[in-house]
């Protein structure tokens, strides 16, 4: 809980879930985003239920974030996201879903058996190599998944698929280009058309 989060860069990255210069100067109103961002998603650890159900259980214990091997996880500096609860940094690594965040919860906050999906990643076709003829693959080959997440098919490029994307961001890290091509889009507050399914679990 005692270390400091540069506030400004911390809500960039959570309401993009992306980095880059490219999002700061969006943010400033100087430039243009990329098409196809949107705004206002972030990253739960996985085993995170809907967003009413964990902001009611979460005692903003930091029991997770000390034990993620990655450190990839920090404290919610907004209201709006619960402040002090715990999200996924992307620009500190990609999450291995070993689930040490999981089990060390204690209050029901994040279960093993709630859906595992973080959010998904998104293609961005204006800046992959895929795109111009090149054979890049370095997305389909560092997914832990497999072609259930993520393809590259002749004469499209990159498909992900959100069924089996779990949002784990070892796609966007392997991507070569700048900006990169690809980007988590997180769970928004409830679900949207497209998104991955969040089941809701009852407790007695």
């Amino acid at each position: 809980m005692g270390e400091k989060v540069d506030r400004a860069g911390f809500l960039r990255r959570l309401f993009f879930v992306d980095s880059g210069t490219q999002a700061a100067r969006a943010l400033r109103g100087e430039g243009s985003y990329p098409t196809g961002r949107i705004p206002f998603t972030f990253l739960r650890p996985p085993g995170a239920p809907l967003e009413p159900q964990f902001l009611s259980r979460c005692t903003r214990c930091d029991l997770c974030r000390e034990a993620c091997p990655e450190k990839i996880l920090v404290p919610a500096q907004e209201p709006l996201m619960g402040r002090g609860t715990p999200v996924i940094d992307p620009d500190l690594g990609p999450c291995t879903l070993c689930l040490k965040c999981v089990e060390a919860c204690p209050d029901g906050a994040l279960l093993l058996d709630e859906d595992r999906r973080m959010g998904k990643a998104v293609w961005h076709a204006e800046t992959c190599l895929s795109s111009r003829i090149v054979a890049c693959v370095k997305c389909v080959e560092a997914c832990p998944v497999g072609p259930s997440a993520i393809q590259i098919l002749p004469g499209k490029g990159v498909e992900i698929y959100p069924d089996g994307c779990t949002g784990c961001g070892f796609c966007v890290r392997a991507c070569p280009t700048e900006p990169r091509s690809l980007h988590l889009q997180g769970r928004p507050p409830m679900p949207l058309r497209g998104h991955p399914p969040v089941p809701t679990r009852r407790h007695g």
